[in-house]
């Protein structure tokens, strides 16, 4: 584990993944360190998870304007919600028209996954443009005014920005066809990484998989660090 953390000390705007354990190497890693923690474990470990002190460990190693996004879903997400709430700022979904190939002849099809984002304090970093483009034929436009009661408000001038679009707490992008590995759409990972990570920050991805938190960070020009159980997915 000390191997561990001098290769950690030893990282600057690059990309790099080892192969660990995430549940014991993450105790090595420095208080203070991350930006921006992104947790996309196996949503059955949740349980484990949160009962061995994986969240309070997440929150430890990010920055004192750090965020730690996590995803889960139904069922594996009420412990988790509860588990989080010292740190819980808002709860975002993602739906697809795609995929929920687990299906019940009891139950609903599955078709939105929960991200749950966490502040390590109330001085967190957010940037709310996401970068993402304009639907085609949006234009600029006064919105209408306001009346609650006695209360006038006059409607404010909309106008696109060349920052992209406003982050909101819904996204429908379909799950990308990636084979045996799962991941997220890039973009998603693209809102994440831009709205709660500044440019050059540092992004921890403890449960790697497919790459594809490392690989979009590092295109919007963030260093990261990951750590995968499989030597196999533990490669850049």
């Amino acid at each position: 584990m000390a191997q561990l953390a001098r290769r950690r000390n030893e990282h600057r705007m690059s990309c790099e993944v080892v192969c660990a354990d995430s549940r014991e190497a993450i105790k090595s890693l420095q208080c203070d360190t991350y930006d921006l923690v992104i947790l996309d474990p196996d949503y059955q470990d949740w349980e484990h998870l949160c009962a061995q002190g994986f969240i309070e460990e997440a929150i430890r190693v990010a920055k004192p304007t750090g965020n730690v996004i996590c995803f889960t879903k139904q069922p594996f997400d009420l412990l988790l919600r509860n588990k989080v709430e010292p740190w819980f700022r808002r709860e975002i979904i993602w739906s697809f028209t795609n995929g929920g190939a687990w299906v019940s002849n009891k139950m609903p099809l599955v078709s939105h996954q929960k991200i749950y984002w966490l502040a390590k304090s109330k001085d967190f970093y957010i940037n709310v443009r996401t970068g993402l483009e304009y639907p085609e034929g949006t234009k600029s436009f006064k919105r209408s005014t306001k009346q609650f009661g006695g209360w006038v408000g006059e409607g404010k001038q909309f106008m696109k920005s060349e920052k992209g679009t406003w982050i909101r707490d819904h996204y429908q992008f379909n799950k990308p066809n990636t084979g045996a590995i799962p991941s997220k759409p890039r973009e998603l990972i693209n809102v994440i990484v831009n709205c709660f990570s500044p440019c050059e920050g540092l992004v921890f991805d403890p449960f790697w998989g497919s790459g594809t938190t490392g690989k979009v960070a590092n295109e919007l020009g963030r260093s990261v660090f990951g750590i995968d159980i499989n030597p196999e997915r533990a490669r850049v």
